[in-house]
């Protein structure tokens, strides 16, 4: 039976008919993302506040505290470079491309942009401003609620090489327990085997990220809801809801899981019929390069920050134990520095609070531990 499109030239068979349209789609809107990045980052690094945010005087951190910064920031960096070679540098050498491992770690470093979104409404995650850091652009973000987000001593070198190190390993984690399952059961469905990946990914960042909290003393997570965390109540106690971290990255495994014969995730394919690409491995890479971005930002948007400032606008107090250098020795909130840390018997404080109602009455940290308000003259 003769096709239906050869008779009629009106209908168009859509399967097949651009065969680049995935990779383009996804270029497309990595690009988007990228260009909103970069407009954010200019804002930043041209506003007047611009520069690391110093440890208050006074503020201790525990010897074993920068010795852990400094091990993972080594460490971690370590770890990074090893996977530019092996993943960057060795299958350029082959191929004249990068694998798409190599990739991800580069958009795992574009992700670190979003890092503290849990911090939208009001703050849930803190930093140790030990770390050499130059604050964070948050209050450049269009839309950002939280006061002092300039402030948040985002350990940008720690995290270079720490993000694309551990969020990798999260996907190394999800990969192999997605072969370990289709080995074991090979009728497996491609959903189940999938939520396995996830699932997998999940659980790595939680011993990862518990051990990192722990041991390093680099940030700590004193926004959460305490009955929703492990260890709830500590200054070191982990929501079981960041894992919504892990999943979003054990999405990545799961793309990496399912390549075509060329070796191409289904972002990716496509690639070598875009017209500027052909014959040019180094465009090839770079329009790769901004889907994976596309994919991964699309990903960490949808199910990580959307969903977590709501769970940290209703997060219970910080813990007593909460080290003061995390608060009051980066100077975003706690005793001396005129604000208050969130918690649930105080209304929300917006970022431009502070000005706006500079000649009100405010509630001091003190105020608030001991559950005092002030009333207006």
């Amino acid at each position: 039976m003769e096709n239906a499109t050869n008779n009629n030239p009106g209908l168009r068979d859509v399967a097949g008919s651009d065969p680049a349209a995935p990779v383009k789609t996804w270029a497309c809107i990595g690009a988007v993302f990228l260009a909103f990045i970069f407009w954010v980052i200019y804002n930043w690094v041209t506003a007047p506040y611009f520069g690391p945010t110093e440890l208050a005087p006074g503020v201790e951190v525990p010897i074993n505290f920068k010795i852990g910064v400094w091990a993972v920031t080594i460490g971690m960096g370590l770890v990074w470079l090893y996977l530019i070679w092996s993943q960057i540098i060795q299958p350029i050498r082959k191929t004249g491309q990068p694998n798409t491992l190599g990739l991800l770690g580069i958009a795992f470093f574009v992700a670190i942009f979003w890092d503290p979104s849990m911090n939208w409404i009001q703050v849930g995650c803190v930093y140790n401003p030990y770390a050499p850091n130059l604050g964070f652009l948050s209050a450049e973000i269009p839309g950002w609620l939280s006061p002092n987000g300039h402030l948040l001593p985002e350990p940008l070198l720690t995290w270079a090489g720490g993000y694309p190190g551990f969020l990798l390993w999260m996907t190394f984690g999800g990969l192999a327990t997605m072969r370990f399952m289709k080995a074991r059961f090979p009728g497996i469905s491609n959903v189940a085997l999938s939520a396995c990946g996830i699932f997998a990914a999940m659980v790595v960042d939680l011993v990862l990220e518990s051990l990192l909290i722990r041991f390093s003393g680099i940030y700590a997570y004193p926004g959460s809801i305490r009955a929703l965390s492990l260890w709830g109540g500590h200054w070191y106690q982990f929501p079981i809801y960041e894992c919504l971290f892990g999943a979003w990255v054990g999405c990545t495994s799961v793309l990496v899981y399912f390549k075509d014969d060329k070796g191409r995730t289904w972002v990716e394919r496509g690639v070598e019929k875009l017209e500027m690409c052909k014959n040019s491995n180094f465009r090839q890479s770079i329009v790769r390069l901004v889907a994976v971005i596309g994919f991964c930002s699309v990903v960490e948007v949808i199910l990580y920050v959307l969903p977590m400032p709501l769970f940290t606008a209703n997060a219970d107090p910080f813990p007593d134990d909460l080290p003061t250098f995390f608060t009051t020795g980066a100077g975003m909130c706690g005793e001396g520095t005129g604000i208050a840390c969130a918690r649930p018997d105080l209304p929300v404080m917006r970022r431009n609070d502070l000005e706006k109602f500079s000649g009100s009455p405010h509630v001091s940290e003190e105020n608030a531990v001991n559950g005092v308000t002030i009333e207006p003259k």
